[in-house]
This record gives structure tokens, sequence and C-alpha cells, in this order.
């Protein structure tokens, strides 16, 4: 007769029997195994990718991602952090620039300043209403620059154009030819002569910070030739400068400005 001693130690062996059967041992690490996408995930029992599975074979799709290798290329530096590169011609010979080529690059990065500006009467002091105020650069001088690259050279010159007088709020403008004429406070006024002054017709008293917010500009003009005699002009380049300026009433020096 079966007693419950008996039955208990049948009925566990039954059990950890079947368990064998339905879930192996995890192993670890953990087999490698493919995706839907054929990536590849896991490793084999020494920690590396199964030698046994095969590479999946490369599809058109792929085949068109691979980058081709560079050929050869014609390089230059246009600015410290700036360098442009050109397939070179059949054979590997670097496409020849040319002086006008060269000249727009120089062009581009020739140090042009912003003006520096003076007045007479001079921006500490007011000025008169109806009084032509002088206004000359002070840096205007003529710049030049060469730059060589391939065995061909070019030297580039620019010279300011045009002074550029604007005092705000839709007043007119005027343009002087050069930098002005400096005013010379050691000679008499009448015996000096400028082509760059502003007459204002009202005073800046009711002027934000009852100042005028004159704005001077500057243009340059560019001139280049180059190794094989060939030049010509360059496209113009401007800067401005902005600052305050007082003008006044004569009439108001006396007491008698306007209400």
């Amino acid at each position: 007769m079966l007693t419950l001693e008996t039955l208990v130690p049948i009925f566990m062996g039954v059990i950890a029997s079947t368990t064998s059967l339905m879930a192996p041992p995890p192993r670890d690490p953990i087999p490698p195994t493919t995706n839907i996408y054929n990536y590849k995930f896991g490793a084999g029992d020494d920690g590396n990718p199964s030698a046994s599975s095969p590479a999946a074979p490369k599809s058109a799709a792929h085949a068109a991602e691979e980058p081709d290798e560079m050929g050869a290329h014609d390089c230059r530096t246009l600015s410290d952090d700036v360098q442009v590169c050109e397939p070179a011609h059949k054979g590997g010979k670097a496409r020849k620039v040319s002086p006008g080529e060269l000249a727009l690059e120089k062009w581009a990065r020739m140090p042009i300043p912003a003006p520096v500006v003076r007045t007479a009467p001079p921006r500490g002091s007011d000025g008169l209403v109806g009084l032509p105020e002088w206004f000359w650069v002070t840096n205007g001088n003529t710049r030049n620059g060469r730059v060589a690259a391939r065995g061909v050279w070019v030297e580039v010159t620019a010279r300011l154009q045009t002074t550029t007088i604007d005092p705000g709020y839709g007043r007119p403008v005027v343009r002087c030819p050069g930098p002005g004429a400096a005013y010379d406070k050691s000679r008499p006024a009448a015996a000096q002569h400028t082509n760059c002054s502003y007459t204002f017709q009202e005073s800046s008293l009711h002027e934000p910070g009852h100042a005028y917010r004159v704005r001077v500009s500057a243009t340059w003009g560019g001139t280049w030739r180059g190794s094989d005699g060939s030049g010509g002009a360059l496209p113009p380049l401007t800067r401005s400068t902005m600052f305050r300026l007082r003008v006044a009433e004569a009439q108001s020096l006396y007491g008698r400005g306007r209400s």
C-alpha cells in the first residue's frame, strides 16, 4: 500500500523531469540572434560573435550608401578657418586659378576698417544751426594688398571714394567725394574750404537725448592687376560708424531760444 511518505518523492521527481524538458537552463552569455533588419546582437559562448553565422549579403541600397573615395582635389585657403577644395583635372593636375578669381578672394578679405570721423566744431561742443559742420575721415588712406597662388599673383588697391553723412529721421543725406578736408584751427576759418560738410536747419533740442544720431559711411572702391597683365575694378565696400552730435541755435546762446 502506497503511503503519503512514498508518494511525495515520486511526485517531486516527475515535476523535476518535466521542468527539465520544458525549459533548458539559461546560457550566459546570450547566443547571437538576428532581427528582421539583419541586425545581429548577443555573443557566443566566449563573448565574441559566433563565427558560424554567415554575413548577410549587401543589398543595392547598402552599396549606394558607401561613400566613394575622394580623388585628387585642388585646395586653397580663403581664411584662417575656411578652405575650398575642387576636383583636380584629369591626370591629377590642379586647376589653374585666374587672376580675377584671386583678386575677388583678396578683396573680400581686405582689412577695411570702420571710418574714424572728426568734426568741426568738435563733437564735444555744440554746432550751430545754419553753420556748416565739417566732417572728415581720418583713416581714409589708400590700402594695398597682394596675394599669390599656384604661380599667379594679383595686387589689389582700395581707395576711399565717397563719404556719406546721414543725420537720421528721414532728413536729407549729403555725399562727399573722398574723405573730406581736415579743419586746421591754426588757420583763419575764411582761408579754409571743405567739400564735406552738413548744414543743420534745426537744433537738436527736441531730438532724443537732445542730439542728432549721425551715421557716417565710407565707401571704398577697389582695383586690381594680375601677373598676366590683366586687371579691372572691384565691387564697392562700405563701412559705417554712428555718433551723437549736438546742434544749437545761435539766438539761444543769448537767451532768446524758441519756446
